[in-house]
């Protein structure tokens, strides 16, 4: 269930509790002034000391009718109202412990999603952070192992040209030695020459 689903659920069970209890509340006023008006007419003793309770006002004996005899069952009707009203206020203290408990659960469950979506927030930009990281990292290793490449290609270049040398060398090695003994051949020769050379004396 979302927090936002969670809410709206919860804004409806609260205007239900309001309007139950509004309406417990109704019940009761009701039928506590039928119980007085019951009361006056077949229990006018009653009537008297609940009309002389602190804070209200003594109401003055209504004329009784004389067209009507009271009614000897009229004992139980009283009860019978008496247990509504109590049934009432009992069912209005249930009501109210039972929003209290919705209403606490409701608080425990906003707290436990708030401090989830805190933790996955937290969780998500440690995550960004440890991508652009590596992200960074990557860029780094590219640029490392471009400039390696261009140092490998350039050291390919070198080895090459050394090859091409080397090859040159081992090709005409023979030949150039060649050239050499008979060049040095031809030294001997002329310092042969030149030792037992008579220039005109």
């Amino acid at each position: 269930v979302s927090l936002k689903q969670a809410g709206e659920n919860r804004k409806e069970e609260n205007q239900l509790y309001q309007t139950s209890v509004s309406d417990q509340r109704a019940t009761v006023n009701i039928l506590n002034k039928a119980l007085d008006r019951l009361r006056q007419f077949y229990a006018p003793e009653l009537a008297q000391v609940r009309a002389q309770e602190p804070g209200r006002a003594v109401a003055p004996r209504p004329d009784t009718p004389k067209d009507y005899a009271k009614s000897a069952g009229a004992g139980g009707v009283i009860q019978l109202i008496m247990k509504i009203v109590e049934n009432a206020e009992s069912a209005e203290k249930e009501m109210e412990v039972d929003e209290q408990h919705s209403q606490a659960l409701y608080s425990d469950f906003v707290k436990s999603t708030t401090a989830t979506i805190e933790a996955d927030r937290a969780a998500i930009a440690e995550k960004t952070a440890q991508v652009a990281s590596t992200e960074s990292t990557k860029s780094e290793t590219e640029a490392a192992q471009l400039a390696n490449g261009e140092e490998l290609s350039k050291l390919g270049d070198l080895l090459k040209a050394q090859h091409v040398d080397c090859d040159f060398l081992l090709k005409y090695f023979d030949v150039r030695q060649k050239s050499r003994a008979e060049e040095m051949d031809a030294i001997a020769d002329a310092k042969a020459v030149l030792s037992g050379a008579d220039f005109g004396k």
